[in-house]
């Protein structure tokens, strides 16, 4: 997954390439830049418009093998046919991948996305210096989370865990995978002990992506603002779990002091608005739908909380993109955000032993932001220091290094 316009694995790999093209020759293998699979249309025209110095694209597509085992996924029926076609794709990345070294000199691979552990290719088997990740995908969903959703949801989170459980436990090739990797790198602390614990593996804990963006911050937002501005941004649907949130909306004391803005479609939108409706959230709600994507960013300037209450993350794009406008995030204390929202950068509520309790220990955590509200500032200003540690500058200089660490211990030089 490959795009200059797209976030989440699309923005990850498009900005390792933007930023590692600056000192390295690469050439890419990718397979898609928009929905379905082997659709590279929007970046291929990117790339005719504004060529990347030192940067080879190599489009791989879909067989007919892949493009039919990936039907069902696309019509919606079985969306775990996906992996079976990912995998017959990268049966034929890899077979690129061998042409290409037969021919011509790499110094190493590195496998930067998809950044879920359960497909782990076959560009280890060329015998060079392999680097992978950063991984994620081994969390599994908290129980207690699940109980609001829709029950189709709920059976799908359940047996995601069940066979996450299995899948991680007892992959052959990643076992085979990991055994011919150089470098791995995990995207959370939680995957990285996972892949300690279970495989025997160590890791550099590194989250997927990090800010392009400069960092500012408009501190006009704090002076005297009549209404508390708080951003939830991302896909309507169960996983992302904005019902959560709204939930422990209805138990928030000072609701005239807020204002929430909501951006993002998705299958769960209609019934979510209608929960707002029925709890008299509406009026302090505005339903934003789909944004371009700098429409959508541009309104962090004026927010004072970025909010996420998913059931199950790596570490996503938004909490980059609100940090550089020194918005801090509220989140559940999991996944990704466990580690990046610590030292006083955001608000990491407990997963408590029931969800009435995490409900209540959201609204309580708003609650006690908007008696102080001089917590606000103090929390943007945390937030911009950690931002510092979270650029691609910084991304850009660390995994140089690492590449010549390795390519240096590969030659019997360290």
């Amino acid at each position: 997954m490959l795009s200059p316009y797209k976030g989440s694995e699309y923005s990850v790999a498009w900005n390792y390439v933007s930023y590692m093209s600056k000192r390295n020759d690469l050439v890419v293998l990718y397979g898609n830049a928009d929905e379905p699979m082997g659709n590279c249309k929007d970046t291929e025209e990117y790339i005719l418009k504004h060529p990347m110095p030192n940067v080879r694209f190599v489009p791989v597509y879909p067989d007919r093998w892949a493009n039919l085992l990936n039907w069902p996924n696309r019509q919606g029926l079985f969306v775990y046919t996906f992996y079976y076609a990912y995998q017959v794709w990268q049966k034929l990345a890899y077979r690129k991948a061998k042409e290409l070294v037969a021919k011509e000199h790499f110094d190493l691979v590195h496998y930067v996305g998809m950044i879920g552990y359960r497909e782990p290719g076959y560009l280890w088997k060329l015998g060079l210096p392999y680097v992978w990740g950063p991984v994620g995908g081994v969390n599994n969903t908290p129980r207690q989370l699940m109980e609001r959703m829709p029950w189709m949801s709920k059976v799908k989170h359940t047996f995601r865990s069940v066979a996450n459980t299995i899948q991680f436990h007892t992959k052959r090739r990643l076992k085979k995978a990991l055994a011919a990797t150089d470098v791995l790198m995990t995207a959370t602390s939680e995957n990285q002990t996972r892949f300690k614990a279970v495989h025997h593996k160590d890791s550099i804990c590194l989250p997927e992506n990090a800010i392009t963006a400069s960092i500012s911050l408009d501190e006009s937002k704090f002076d005297h603002p009549d209404k508390f501005r708080f951003m939830v941004v991302g896909t309507l649907d169960a996983r992302k779990s904005v019902g959560t949130f709204l939930e422990a909306l209805t138990q928030v004391r000072h609701k005239d002091r807020l204002q929430v803005d909501i951006v993002g479609g998705g299958p769960l939108r209609d019934s979510l608005e209608q929960y707002a409706v029925a709890q008299g959230l509406a009026e302090m709600i505005t339903w934003h739908g789909q944004l371009p994507r700098e429409k959508a960013v541009a309104l962090f300037r004026d927010a004072h909380l970025h909010v996420i209450t998913s059931v199950s993350e790596g570490n996503p794009t938004t909490i980059w993109e609100a940090m550089s406008y020194g918005v801090p995030t509220l989140s559940f204390d999991h996944c990704g955000m466990h580690d990046t929202l610590r030292d006083g950068a955001g608000v990491l509520v407990p997963i408590a032993p029931t969800y009435e309790e995490c409900v209540r220990g959201v609204a309580e955590h708003i609650d006690a932001l908007l008696e102080q509200p001089e917590q606000f500032r103090q929390l943007a200003e945390a937030t911009l220091k950690r931002a510092q540690e979270y650029t691609w500058d910084k991304r850009e200089q660390f995994l140089n290094e690492l590449y010549d660490k390795l390519l240096a211990m590969k030659r019997g030089e360290c």
